[in-house]
């Protein structure tokens, strides 16, 4: 049996991890050039360098993280239900309710939320209307 790359050897631990927070046995996750998303159990995360720098290992850790919170905390049709039809004021609901789910794990782990802040950083980054000047 050949071993595990570090690359893979990190993946399997975030796996774990995303389950073991969301207390979901299932949750499947995968990395990605793309843009980062979640399908239900189904995580794509930034994949960082094959040497794995720090500061691309905690934006990996921030929205594995994020998914695996939004996992536990969030019901679908309860949102749905109460959110506004108004465009914008669904997109605020829809922003309030991730800083919402996201506050939960932050406030009871000191490092998911040193993660999440990577995550937010990286998202800040890419957002054309943070950029502009």
């Amino acid at each position: 049996m050949s071993e595990q790359s570090p690359l893979d050897a990190f993946k399997s631990v975030l796996t774990g991890t995303a389950r073991a927070m969301a207390h979901e046995p299932e949750i499947e996750l995968a990395f990605t050039a793309d843009a980062p998303s979640q399908s239900g159990k189904n995580f794509r995360i930034p994949m960082p360098g094959r040497s794995l720098p720090r500061d691309q290992v905690a934006e990996a850790r921030g929205f594995a993280d994020g998914m695996a919170l939004r996992l536990r905390h969030h019901d679908d049709a309860v949102h749905a239900a109460r959110r506004p039809a108004d465009p914008l004021a669904g997109a605020v609901f829809d922003a309030i309710e991730a800083a919402r789910i996201e506050a939960l794990g932050a406030k009871a782990m000191a490092g998911v939320r040193a993660n999440l802040s990577h995550a937010l950083e990286m998202r800040m980054r890419s957002d054309p209307i943070a950029r502009a000047a």
